[in-house]
């Protein structure tokens, strides 16, 4: 029996793109979130901010999807300075108190100067339709 994997491109219109790829693209149950920065026209780019608007973008296009936060299980984050770390955790915390995602954390540096902060992840659906 051979087991056909449905695929599908998710965009968000109002995020933008800044470049040829997909926010998101459906596999099967699975929905793989491209990485998302924090940058926002709002002035306000601290670290804390970054990070919330990454979060923010993510929230979005996992309900685009029929998904919540809840259901991501994998995470990826990229910051620009290891000292954010501490407080990086802090605030991962308050997304994810219950049954938190598998997490990987890389220092490096981003094609856009000021960005401080990038989250991918990985989410679960509840069906393959």
């Amino acid at each position: 029996m051979d087991m056909v994997l449905k695929k599908s491109v998710i965009n968000i219109d109002e995020l933008g793109r800044a470049g040829p790829y997909s926010h998101a693209v459906r596999a099967g149950n699975l929905l793989f979130l491209s990485g998302m920065i924090g940058l926002n026209n709002t002035g306000k780019n601290s670290f804390e901010d970054q990070f919330r608007s990454a979060m923010n973008k993510i929230s979005k296009i996992l309900e685009s999807a029929g998904s919540y936060t809840a259901d991501i299980v994998k995470m990826t984050v990229y910051l620009s300075d290891q000292a954010t770390f501490k407080e990086m955790n802090g605030l991962f915390q308050e997304y994810f108190r219950i049954s938190p995602p598998a997490r990987t954390t890389i220092v490096c540096g981003f094609v856009v100067p000021d960005a401080l902060v990038e989250l991918d992840a990985v989410a679960m659906l509840s069906s393959d339709e």
